[in-house]
């Protein structure tokens, strides 16, 4: 057993499946993967409980897209390629994989008459039309991704464009704020209800907390204490550290009553800087140690 690994006696109890895969999901060069999840050792109990029961979850098949490029990229590919040839594509999925694999050859790979390339343009693309907070918030982090894919790549103005598009949403979506984490919807739309604000929290906080200033940031902190104690961890713990507040994503996460697919990726992505995006691979902020949280080992060399 790699160190700092329990058996999957201590984890899930009656094991369901076989037991050598447990194993080798945390084993480098493993034969039953075609790679491996890192191991967290150091940790406190209540975030390692968490971190194993949902990577056992992911071992069973559901996992987020950072663990299943980490788990498995040779079959993750496939799927994604599959996946777009039937115009059911996800653009952080194939972001994740990218940045976990350092597998740039995929861009031109052809899956439904268009490269890989080619779909992240049009999963990214802003249109004209103004939408929910959630939505726009979620375009503006998606553009921002593709800005920095392309820089890497060397289209440096197609970049600077996108950027500029994405930057001019953002403020867009800002100016719908009407404080205390609560937001304005659409104007000039009759009849249109009040955004979800709990969505908002989450697309604004996960996807451009960039463009937030202190006030809002801290303002956006609150209202998830005054309304979302009723989310799930894996949803609000990523947000959360992207606002600053990791002890409170930690605590959340560690306190997860059935911790799956979003808690594993919250803890990858939130705690510990594996967030396998375009922006975080450019800037070179693809892992980070946090303080009394312990350590991820056996990283892959795309990730190190």
């Amino acid at each position: 057993m790699p160190d700092g690994v329990p058996s999957i006696d201590l984890v899930a109890g009656q094991w369901d499946g076989p037991r050598d895969r447990w194993l080798a999901a945390f084993t480098p060069g493993n034969t039953t993967f075609s790679g491996h999840l890192p191991a967290l050792v150091d940790a406190p109990d209540g975030l390692a409980r968490s971190y194993y029961l949902a990577a056992w979850q992911a071992v069973r098949g559901d996992a987020g897209p950072r663990a299943a490029a980490l788990l498995d990229p040779t079959r993750t590919r496939a799927r994604l390629l599959a996946d777009l040839a039937r115009a059911a594509g996800s653009f952080r999925a194939i972001e994740s994989y990218l940045v976990v694999t350092g597998d740039l050859d995929l861009l031109a790979e052809k899956a439904g008459g268009a490269t890989v390339l080619d779909h992240l343009r049009a999963l990214a693309v802003i249109p004209a039309a103004i939408g929910p907070v959630a939505v726009d918030a979620a375009r503006v982090g998606r553009a921002r991704a593709l800005a920095a894919l392309l820089r890497r790549i060397g289209e440096r103005d197609g970049a600077a464009a996108i950027e500029l598009a994405a930057a001019d949403r953002a403020r867009e979506v800002l100016g719908r704020y009407a404080g205390g984490g609560r937001w304005h919807a659409v104007a000039r739309q009759p009849g249109e209800t009040p955004d979800d604000w709990a969505g908002a929290f989450l697309a604004v906080a996960g996807e451009m907390p960039e463009f937030l200033d202190l006030r809002q940031r801290t303002e956006l902190v609150a209202f998830f204490g005054r309304e979302l104690g009723d989310e799930s961890p894996g949803a609000v713990a990523y947000p959360l550290c992207r606002l600053g507040r990791t002890d409170l994503a930690a605590a959340l996460l560690a306190g997860a009553e059935r911790p799956g697919a979003a808690d594993l990726e919250a803890i990858l992505a939130g705690l510990f800087g594996i967030r396998a995006d375009f922006a975080g691979w450019e800037a070179g902020t693809r892992r980070v140690n946090p303080r009394g949280l312990g350590r991820l080992e056996n990283l892959p060399a795309a990730l190190t």
